[in-house]
């Protein structure tokens, strides 16, 4: 963390500066979790079902009902927890008022939390297609 990254704390004052890394910390632990419980989920579901599973589909792009793969269906959950938890790793580049301080958990749990449901929601699905539960 430095200049390289366009932080370079000028504009902070000490307390501001140490808020600052404790929120990156404090960010990147919520998606650090988000992370790992997503990635759990999908461990378990890749565990219980059998591989030629697939998810029923019968859209637009796949009029066949062959449905998508259980494999890639896990997937898109994790790529935007990788771009939270990669953008809030490091400190903020501009001073933040204890407001924006606020806001910024609010969202940052709403956002991890919507992911999980999302995960969650895709694997009782895979569970349910896959006949691991009923």
């Amino acid at each position: 963390m430095g200049p390289d990254d366009g932080f370079d704390g000028k504009g902070f004052s000490a307390e501001q500066l140490r808020y600052s890394w404790k929120d990156a910390r404090i960010l990147s632990f919520i998606f650090a979790g988000a992370c790992l419980a997503c990635v759990g989920m999908a461990f378990y579901v890749f565990a219980n079902v059998p591989w030629d599973t697939r998810m029923p589909y019968d859209g637009r792009y796949n009029r066949a009902g062959t449905g998508i793969p259980m494999q890639i269906a896990m997937l898109p959950v994790l790529v935007p927890i990788l771009g939270f938890w990669r953008a809030v790793r490091r400190p903020e580049k501009e001073p933040r008022t204890k407001a924006g301080r606020v806001r910024i958990y609010v969202i940052a749990v709403f956002a991890a939390g919507v992911c999980i449901l999302a995960q969650w929601t895709m694997a009782e699905a895979i569970l349910v297609a896959g006949g691991a539960v009923s």
